[in-house]
């Protein structure tokens, strides 16, 4: 090999070029030229063959790859013809022991076409894993995934898109490395040096638990999508023990990975436990009612009074279908299609009227007042006939009239029937008042109007004045 440098083959305008290098060059090539026949007629055929892609997503892959082969040929030319030149060269630290290379902030051609790569290569492996997952989620759930609606659709992309974080973390790493910013490390005491080294903590760190932190946040997705649905389906688990179960294993997971990375970075627990015991009690003091709800949202999937789906109403008299039980709110979807975040002490400690039951029908009330004198029974027929003419009342339980009171003014009648509708039950109950208004004219059925007789009474003679006398 060392006759192989002494040969010189170019030697102009300060360029050295020996025969060594040109062998290396010759050796990346074939790596290269390998690596691309291994990638186009092997791994992209048979992983498209498996998985059904969209052709954008084909087109993007083969590109990215030849442009990472091209930027790999071009930094490995740089690095053996060594004329990969230092562009920006800035001296941040001194080494923490004194006795290691100093940390500075450099850029070198290298780098920047590394960065461009890295960053290209992040985007297309989000497509491709982002893809790959959400068309294992569909071919998991089968026929259930086409009856997905837009706003579904939407909620599942946004669930896998916890890869695009990952791999641009990964792209920030490479960049950090390439121009020495990784090793910049942070302290208290500037002018003393005599530490530990094992005891800092430098860039590399701080992005390490980043992307740690990403990957649990990923992981997370992956079991409760993949492995914890394939359970639910099997034992027939209903949404709202799912979205329990997962929220539940989700702040499990959260608490123990932070817990993990905090004692990664070099702080002992138990220094950090008997810290936090003190300010919780004074947070706890300013933040109570935040805390009351943080227990009542743990108190909720536990005991599951209300569950994700349900249909509740408040003690406003505001209806709504709860989407969503967070940590301190929770979200309620109200009958005009608007979301409201309602604390979850209000879902514990006032009275909440839950209309979702085993069947999810509910009965409803119509009142309606008839003359004095009209035929009962004639009656009890037009608001029976209205009931059954109605498609979102339910044939059975079948629906009932009532005679509650004679009123002032009326005969009190009420007609109860069942439904499954139990958001827009309002708008059922106005096509059934709309009808009954309809039947009423033409059995000639009189809805009366409060009557009152007045008396006027007269007014006594006046007594005369000494005046008129």
């Amino acid at each position: 090999m060392e006759q192989l440098a002494d040969i010189e083959l170019w030697n102009r305008w300060g360029l050295t070029v020996n025969l060594l290098q040109l062998v290396q060059i010759g050796l990346v090539v074939a790596g290269l030229i390998f690596m691309r026949w291994a990638f186009f007629k092997k791994i992209l055929p048979w992983y498209y063959n498996r998985e059904t892609v969209t052709k954008q997503n084909y087109t993007r892959v083969k590109r990215v790859i030849t442009l990472v082969l091209v930027s790999l040929f071009a930094v490995s030319v740089l690095r053996v013809l060594g004329i990969d030149y230092l562009l920006l060269d800035i001296p941040l630290q001194r080494s923490p022991t004194g006795d290691g290379a100093p940390v500075s902030f450099h850029i070198r051609i290298s780098s920047i076409v590394t960065g461009l790569v890295a960053f290209v290569v992040a985007g297309a492996f989000d497509l491709v894993i982002g893809e790959f997952l959400i068309q294992r989620f569909h071919r998991a759930k089968g026929n259930e995934s086409k009856a997905l609606s837009e706003q579904q659709q939407e909620q599942v992309t946004r669930r896998f898109s916890a890869v695009r974080p990952i791999m641009y973390m990964l792209a920030i790493v490479v960049i950090a490395e390439e121009t020495g910013i990784a090793r910049y490390w942070f302290h208290r005491e500037p002018d003393s040096f005599k530490i530990d080294p094992t005891a800092l903590i430098d860039v590399e760190d701080v992005l390490f638990v980043i992307l740690v932190l990403f990957l649990v946040r990923l992981g997370l997705v992956f079991i409760t999508t993949f492995v914890l649905q394939s359970i639910y389906n099997r034992s027939k688990v209903d949404t709202g023990s799912q979205f329990a179960i997962n929220r539940l294993i989700g702040y499990f997971v959260a608490v123990i990975s932070i817990l993990l990375v905090i004692q990664a970075a070099g702080f002992d627990l138990f220094v950090v436990w008997t810290g936090a015991a003190a300010l919780l009690v004074g947070i706890g003091i300013g933040l109570q009612h935040t805390f009351n709800d943080l227990i009542c949202g743990i108190i909720i999937l536990f005991e599951r009074s209300v569950k994700v789906g349900d249909v509740v109403e408040l003690s406003g008299h505001q209806v709504g279908t709860i989407r969503k039980i967070g940590t301190r709110t929770s979200i309620l979807e109200t009958r005009d299609s608007i979301m409201v975040y309602v604390p979850n002490s209000k879902l514990i400690g006032e009275n909440v009227t839950n209309w979702s039951q085993i069947d999810r029908t509910a009965r409803f009330h119509i009142k309606v007042g008839v003359a004095y004198g009209s035929d009962t029974q004639l009656v009890k027929k037009a608001l029976l006939q209205v009931a059954e003419n109605n498609g979102k009342v339910l044939k059975s339980p079948k629906p009932s009239v009532r005679l509650l009171d004679f009123g002032d003014s009326a005969l009190e009648m009420e007609l109860l029937f069942w439904s499954r509708d139990l958001v827009r039950v309002e708008d059922t109950k106005s096509d059934l008042r709309f009808a009954i208004d309809s039947i009423f004219r033409k059995m000639e059925i009189e809805v009366p109007f409060p009557q009152r007789d007045v008396w006027i009474k007269s007014a006594p003679p006046s007594v005369p004045t000494r005046e008129e006398e």
